[in-house]
């Protein structure tokens, strides 16, 4: 018999599966996704499920890189971790929000965080952020969200 725990986690991983079964694999193909988290283990996690259903998936673990990295490449989506040491999350929206539509500062931001209690969503909508999940990410939440950013 399963303990409380092992019933929910059968019953998530009857969730994921389903909903995997109807996410087409392709659906991010051809899209540019920057991921920014300073944890190896969230970027790897990120990284992998959006490259799975087909973006091209560039990464980077602090706020001043992944500017760089919007600078420098024309990214479709940039999805980023709201605490990072040094410049965070919000800085990162100033930053990206200040360059000009063709450098990419109208590109979509996905707020992550794993602090849901410190953060008021209608806040990080104010600051510039087109959506917002919160850790531990349901992989096929992050690739819809993701896919609706840019109307697919």
């Amino acid at each position: 018999m399963l303990d409380p725990t092992g019933v929910r986690l059968f019953t998530d991983a009857l969730r994921q599966h389903e909903r995997a079964r109807q996410t087409p694999r392709d659906l991010l193909q051809d899209l540019h996704v920057l991921v920014v988290d300073d944890h190896e283990d969230t970027l790897t996690v990120l990284t992998t499920v959006i490259g799975d259903f087909g973006a091209r998936v560039f990464k980077s673990a602090s706020a001043r890189r992944a500017l760089e990295i919007v600078r420098t490449i024309r990214v479709n989506v940039v999805v980023s971790d709201l605490m990072l040491p040094g410049e965070d999350g919000f800085w990162l929206i100033d930053q990206i929000r200040r360059l000009r539509p063709e450098r990419g500062g109208t590109v979509p931001v996905v707020a992550v965080t794993a602090h849901r209690y410190l953060y008021d969503p209608t806040h990080i909508s104010e600051k510039g952020f087109e959506a917002y999940l919160t850790k531990p990410i349901d992989p096929f939440d992050l690739v819809r969200t993701v896919a609706r950013l840019v109307g697919r």
